[in-house]
């Protein structure tokens, strides 16, 4: 074996392939030192967090990019268009060509956030490093993009990434108090729209039954601990049922503002609606959000089947509501103004705990709303309650929903005297078109 080395020693053809061998690996990693040293310091140095565009904090960091000050002089950028209603400009009535709407106008707003590339900028003092990657999507005959956010913070920290997203978060809503109104975008939950908080007192239910509803939902937020030490399933459901007309949405959003929570409104009447989609939506709910599925009944033909247009099955449904993965904290209202038509399995208890009519409207209920109409209008308080006195007098019990009450104040919004003493108009909502005459009949001046 040392003959052999040794001979091998004085070859020069191996001799010289060994040093070019060992040259050649030297140059490759000297080559390759560079990179490995930026990734060695990217690592230890720097923190990265993708957010793909199907996560909500996606919307919220473009926004918040879009008012970053690097979006101001940026070149290169990425128009987002939304729609928002603000009043006429009265700086350009003299502009003879400008005609002038008589209420509010509808304005387009343009976001302006970086676009897909690599983006050098500042946060609190430390480069950060934004990529932003899109690609197209086929789906069948038509086409969709999938964005990604990479954020790279040079010498940063998860606090300072967390800092980013808190802010992000803080940005992306409206400062006027309201709700946050979730929907089904591209198989994820996406703010579609912000509702300014309703007043409570314009929400004239039957005595009690809001400030029941109220209290019962603060006491289920607040006893999380108790449930897990009983082992009892930490959600809670709720049916409103009652005729159209008589406020069951509008509860629903009012419940939401008042206890500072988004709704997310699920829709199962759509053939892209499937029992694993459906499973997914439920489970990737967000915290603090009520799930509202309104006209539940409509979904279905009877009991059992589904209807065509849906790819919702009744057991699918149930399975979500109350699978081994449903969300824990999970509040579920289903409006129907037929519950007789629901399936018993779906209202039982555990999945519907309360269920709360919401009927027609009552003498009462009138008179209230009435009283918070024309709240503040210059008229002496006595007169006042003499009117809602006489306008509830005048209201036949469980003939007319509150909508209908509601769209007769409001023609009458200026004139309280007229609203007490006028007629509701034909085709106003009662229970039949039939009945419209006879409430009429009724509510004529005598």
């Amino acid at each position: 074996m040392f003959d052999l080395l040794h001979s091998l020693d004085h070859n020069p053809f191996f001799s010289g392939g060994l040093t070019l061998m060992v040259l050649g690996s030297a140059a490759a990693t000297l080559r390759r030192l560079p990179g490995r040293i930026r990734e060695f310091l990217e690592r230890r140095l720097s923190i990265t967090v993708e957010i793909p565009d199907r996560d909500p904090a996606f919307v919220w960091v473009q926004k918040w990019l879009a008012e970053h000050r690097y979006s101001r002089r940026a070149r290169d950028l990425s128009l987002t268009t939304t729609w928002i209603t603000r009043d006429p400009d009265p700086s350009i009535d003299s502009d003879p060509e400008y005609n002038r709407p008589s209420g509010p106008a509808s304005e387009a707003k343009f976001l302006l956030s970086p676009a897909p590339g690599m983006h050098l900028m500042t946060y609190r003092g430390r480069p950060m490093i934004v990529y932003r990657t899109r690609r197209e999507l086929q789906y069948g005959g038509s086409s969709a993009f999938q964005e990604c956010l990479t954020l790279q913070v040079i010498a940063g920290s998860r606090a300072l990434v967390e800092a980013i997203l808190s802010e992000a978060h803080a940005a992306s809503f409206p400062k006027t108090p309201g709700v946050n109104i979730l929907t089904v975008q591209g198989g994820c939950w996406s703010s579609a729209s912000w509702q300014h908080k309703r007043p409570l007192g314009s929400i004239v239910l039957a005595e009690g039954v809001l400030e029941d509803l109220l209290d019962d939902l603060r006491d289920f937020y607040a006893s999380s601990a108790w449930y897990a030490e009983r082992g009892i399933p930490y959600r809670r459901g709720y049916l409103l049922h009652g005729p159209p007309g008589t406020g069951k949405t509008t509860t629903v959003l009012a419940v939401a503002g008042e206890l500072n929570v988004s709704v997310a409104s699920l829709s199962l009447s759509s053939k892209l609606m499937s029992d694993e989609n459906l499973r997914t939506l439920v489970d990737a709910l967000p915290a603090a959000t009520i799930l509202l599925i309104e006209d539940v009944d409509c979904v279905f033909k009877d009991q059992r089947t589904t209807e065509s247009y849906t790819g919702v099955t009744l057991s699918g449904l149930l399975n979500a509501l109350d699978g081994v993965s449903s969300r824990e904290g999970r509040v579920l209202f289903l409006t129907t103004n037929h519950p007789d038509r629901l399936d018993p399995a779906l209202i039982r208890p555990g999945r519907v705990d309360r269920r709360i009519e919401l009927g027609h409207a009552t003498p009462e209920q009138a008179r209230r709303l009435f009283l918070w109409f024309y709240r503040g209008c210059r008229i002496d308080p006595a007169d006042l309650d003499r009117l809602a006195d006489h306008f509830a007098d005048q209201i036949p019990p469980d003939r007319i929903g509150m909508a209908a009450i509601q769209e007769h104040l409001l023609r009458h919004r200026r004139d309280p005297e007229s609203a007490a003493h006028e007629p509701i108009f034909e085709g106003d909502d009662v229970n039949s078109s039939q009945q419209a005459e006879p409430v009429n009949e009724w509510l004529r001046t005598e």
